[in-house]
Protein backbone atom coordinates (compact mmCIF):
# COMPACT_ATOMS: atom_id res chain seq x y z
CA UNK A 1 0.00 0.00 0.00
CA UNK A 2 2.68 2.35 0.84
CA UNK A 3 4.71 1.81 -2.37
CA UNK A 4 0.93 2.20 -4.33
CA UNK A 5 0.90 5.25 -2.58
CA UNK A 6 4.32 6.54 -2.80
CA UNK A 7 4.08 6.25 -6.51
CA UNK A 8 0.95 7.79 -7.05
CA UNK A 9 2.14 10.59 -5.44
CA UNK A 10 5.29 10.67 -7.26
CA UNK A 11 3.77 10.41 -10.45
CA UNK A 12 1.68 13.93 -9.27
CA UNK A 13 4.65 15.70 -8.13
CA UNK A 14 6.95 14.61 -11.34
CA UNK A 15 4.63 15.22 -13.87
CA UNK A 16 4.58 18.74 -13.44
CA UNK A 17 8.23 19.38 -13.25
CA UNK A 18 11.49 18.04 -13.39
CA UNK A 19 12.48 19.47 -10.28
CA UNK A 20 12.65 17.72 -6.61
CA UNK A 21 10.59 18.51 -3.95
CA UNK A 22 11.17 21.42 -1.44
CA UNK A 23 13.39 21.26 1.54
CA UNK A 24 11.42 21.38 4.91
CA UNK A 25 12.59 20.54 8.92
CA UNK A 26 11.82 16.74 9.64
CA UNK A 27 13.78 16.76 12.59
CA UNK A 28 16.23 18.92 14.88
CA UNK A 29 18.78 20.47 11.81
CA UNK A 30 17.50 17.89 9.37
CA UNK A 31 15.80 18.70 6.35
CA UNK A 32 14.16 16.68 3.87
CA UNK A 33 12.00 16.63 0.53
CA UNK A 34 8.15 17.62 0.77
CA UNK A 35 7.05 14.89 -1.27
CA UNK A 36 8.95 12.32 0.91
CA UNK A 37 7.36 13.56 4.09
CA UNK A 38 5.10 10.42 4.33
CA UNK A 39 7.83 8.20 4.76
CA UNK A 40 9.58 10.37 7.46
CA UNK A 41 7.35 8.50 9.94
CA UNK A 42 8.42 5.74 9.55
CA UNK A 43 12.07 6.54 10.36
CA UNK A 44 15.16 6.66 8.69
CA UNK A 45 15.14 2.95 7.61
CA UNK A 46 13.00 3.56 4.33
CA UNK A 47 15.67 4.87 2.49
CA UNK A 48 18.85 4.50 4.95
CA UNK A 49 18.40 0.23 5.07
CA UNK A 50 19.17 -0.97 8.11
CA UNK A 51 20.62 2.16 9.78
CA UNK A 52 20.22 5.21 9.97
CA UNK A 53 23.80 6.26 9.95
CA UNK A 54 24.21 4.28 6.56
CA UNK A 55 24.19 5.87 3.22
CA UNK A 56 21.28 5.00 1.05
CA UNK A 57 21.60 3.36 -2.09
CA UNK A 58 20.07 3.22 -5.80
CA UNK A 59 18.36 0.29 -4.96
CA UNK A 60 16.69 1.63 -2.16
CA UNK A 61 15.26 4.70 -4.77
CA UNK A 62 14.12 1.58 -7.24
CA UNK A 63 12.85 0.15 -4.21
CA UNK A 64 9.74 2.64 -3.97
CA UNK A 65 10.81 4.93 -7.32
CA UNK A 66 10.74 2.08 -10.07
CA UNK A 67 13.73 1.64 -12.51
CA UNK A 68 15.09 4.48 -14.63
CA UNK A 69 12.51 4.33 -17.08
CA UNK A 70 9.50 4.18 -15.13
CA UNK A 71 9.77 7.52 -13.83
CA UNK A 72 8.10 10.14 -15.92
CA UNK A 73 10.05 13.73 -16.93
CA UNK A 74 7.59 16.04 -18.26
CA UNK A 75 9.66 16.71 -21.33
CA UNK A 76 8.27 19.72 -22.82
CA UNK A 77 10.16 21.04 -19.74
CA UNK A 78 13.45 20.59 -20.80
CA UNK A 79 16.05 23.00 -22.54
CA UNK A 80 16.64 20.74 -24.99
CA UNK A 81 15.75 17.17 -26.07
CA UNK A 82 19.29 16.28 -25.50
CA UNK A 83 19.26 17.71 -21.74
CA UNK A 84 16.53 14.52 -20.72
CA UNK A 85 18.08 13.81 -17.29
CA UNK A 86 17.16 10.04 -17.80
CA UNK A 87 18.41 9.38 -21.37
CA UNK A 88 22.03 10.60 -20.79
CA UNK A 89 24.19 10.61 -23.81
CA UNK A 90 27.26 9.79 -21.77
CA UNK A 91 25.96 7.64 -19.30
CA UNK A 92 22.96 6.06 -21.00
CA UNK A 93 20.93 4.98 -17.69
CA UNK A 94 24.07 4.19 -15.50
CA UNK A 95 24.60 6.99 -13.66
CA UNK A 96 23.32 6.77 -10.16
CA UNK A 97 20.45 8.18 -9.17
CA UNK A 98 22.21 9.93 -6.41
CA UNK A 99 24.66 11.70 -8.97
CA UNK A 100 21.43 14.26 -9.34
CA UNK A 101 19.16 13.58 -6.59
CA UNK A 102 19.75 14.25 -3.14
CA UNK A 103 17.35 14.01 -0.04
CA UNK A 104 18.49 16.32 2.29
CA UNK A 105 20.07 19.05 0.67
CA UNK A 106 20.14 21.16 -2.45
CA UNK A 107 21.96 19.46 -5.12
CA UNK A 108 23.44 20.83 -8.47
CA UNK A 109 22.36 17.56 -10.98
CA UNK A 110 25.61 15.73 -12.39
CA UNK A 111 24.89 17.02 -15.85
CA UNK A 112 25.53 20.81 -14.49
CA UNK A 113 28.97 20.47 -14.28
CA UNK A 114 29.21 20.86 -18.38
CA UNK A 115 25.90 22.04 -19.04
CA UNK A 116 25.07 25.02 -16.90
CA UNK A 117 21.61 26.08 -18.23
CA UNK A 118 19.97 22.78 -18.37
CA UNK A 119 19.28 22.45 -14.49
CA UNK A 120 18.63 24.23 -11.63
CA UNK A 121 19.92 23.18 -8.56
CA UNK A 122 17.40 20.71 -6.87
Amino acid sequence: MNKLLLSILLSLSVSGSVMAGDLIKIKGKTEGRVNHEFIYQDGCQTCHQGSAKKNTTDAACVECHGDINSIPVDESKLAIPEAHPHKSLHYNQGASCLACHAEHEKKAPLCTECHRTWFEEM
